[in-house]
């Protein structure tokens, strides 16, 4: 993130939440949102990662804060909502990027185990949030809520992540719709992004193998994957007023992997690698 500019910020002044906040996209969309010059909630059950990116956002000229919270139960999300406001005097922006871990064990099979944990906090949890926070994002004139999707609510990938991953972030997809037709008329807007191939910032990263690397240059026109920096500055984009007459949106980032047909996209690999 370079040092955040006193000129032309397009979110100076407003207040951000962000679920999941800590680390990976989320912890990309904080360090986005503050650039533009907002004031940034970081929301968390990992308390301690939340902190070090908030003291990250700080040393560069940005403002933040650590909110503790389990948004797996109503009182957590009501909580998290009033914390925020309490700490930074209202409230413009609401980011829902908080997700299960994806269990591996449940890749491919049909049991509803995985299913609980995924109903509640990317569906339920984002419900309560939007409730809880309606009142404060209506007053700015200029609410954003954005949720963060995936391209597997469309698609289907067995081998990366369960039913409930897909069909919670297909749900989540038209909620967002159903949230941008019950809250247009308070001139809050609701928008999702669906990331493709994001690379992490930190750990393992989904290009660091050589057949992934292959994989990806063939069937992304990019010739890349993502990064947490791409998701953020989109999430910029839809909280500023450049997109103050777009709602109910489900906004692609995938580099225009899902523009290749899949039985050429797989050939082109396949002859690439051999």
């Amino acid at each position: 993130m370079n040092e955040i500019q006193t000129q032309k910020l397009p979110l100076k002044g407003m207040r951000a939440l962000v679920t999941g906040g800590a680390q990976g996209i989320g912890a990309g969309i904080c360090i986005e949102l503050a650039s533009a010059g907002a004031a940034v909630a970081v929301v968390d059950c990992q308390v301690n990662k939340a902190r070090y990116l908030v003291n990250k956002i700080v040393e560069r000229g940005g403002r933040a804060i650590a909110v503790s919270a389990d948004i797996a139960s109503e009182e957590g999300c009501r909580q998290a909502v009033r914390t925020t406001i309490d700490d930074l005097g209202g409230l413009d922006i609401l980011v829902n990027c908080a997700a299960p871990n994806r269990n591996k064990a449940m890749l491919g099979k049909l049991t509803d185990v995985d299913w609980e944990i995924h109903q509640q906090i990317v569906l339920n949890a984002i419900v309560v949030l939007a409730d809880a926070a309606s009142d404060y994002l209506a007053v700015s004139g200029n609410g954003a809520i954005v949720n963060i999707s995936s391209v597997t609510s469309s698609s289907i990938g067995v081998g990366q992540c369960s039913w409930p991953y897909h069909v919670s972030k297909a749900g989540l997809d038209h909620l967002t719709r159903w949230l941008a037709v019950s809250f247009g008329g308070r001139s809050v807007r609701v928008n999702a992004i669906a990331p493709g191939l994001v690379d992490r910032d930190t750990g393992p990263k989904l290009s660091d193998k050589l057949e992934h690397r292959t994989v990806i240059k063939e069937v992304v026109p990019l010739g890349r994957a993502g990064n947490a920096q791409d998701i953020g500055e989109a999430v910029v984009f839809l909280c500023s007023k450049q997109s103050s007459y777009i709602t109910g949106q489900v906004l692609t980032i995938d580099g225009g992997l899902g523009l290749n047909e899949v039985f050429s996209a797989s050939l082109k690999t396949l002859k690439s690698s051999g």
